[in-house]
């Protein structure tokens, strides 16, 4: 059985759309440099931009994926309980699961405001978690943080490129 998450993740891939993955680093299992963790806590955000070489992988319990913090590729895992937004990076439409977001965010200084996916989208992720024998009864629809996308956009302009190697 497909997880909603990666259902979620392919029909954006699909549509040609780059996902973006809130996450909960200090939970447990979760794989990612430590001060990552650190800095971020509860509040991570990942772009799964589908132009970089991610080597994203689907496991049973979560995904796994090349991530490059500050110009250093570090292998990352996530599993399914620590995600707790899918959501279209240039959108900000997609899924949020309730029963994987972390208190501190649900009740944060810093509200997320709800934008919900037009009913073209839902009706498509419906079909395709249904194809895929996936349900998603927890999910609503998906948060844009503001604050932390001009913070992700600051981040991607500091990437480097390191060349070099065989």
């Amino acid at each position: 059985m497909v997880h909603p998450v990666q259902s979620v993740i392919d029909s954006l891939y699909a549509a040609g759309r780059c996902p973006r993955l809130h996450v909960n680093a200090t939970c447990e299992g979760v794989v990612c440099p430590d001060h990552i963790r650190e800095q971020w806590q509860e509040e991570l955000i990942i772009d799964l931009d589908a132009s970089y070489p991610l080597d994203l992988t689907f496991a049973e319990d979560g995904i796994g994926a090349d991530l490059s913090f500050g110009g250093y590729v570090t292998r990352c895992t996530f599993p399914w309980e620590a995600i707790y937004v899918v959501a279209d990076r240039a959108t900000g439409r997609g899924i949020v699961l309730d029963q994987n977001m972390p208190d501190s965010v649900r009740h944060g200084r810093r509200q997320p405001e709800i934008i919900p996916m037009d009913e073209a989208t839902t009706a498509a992720l419906d079909g395709l978690l249904e194809r895929r024998g996936a349900t998603n009864p927890n999910a609503t629809p998906a948060q844009d943080y503001a604050a932390r996308e001009r913070e992700a956009q600051r981040r991607r302009a500091a990437f480097r490129v390191i060349e070099g190697g065989e």
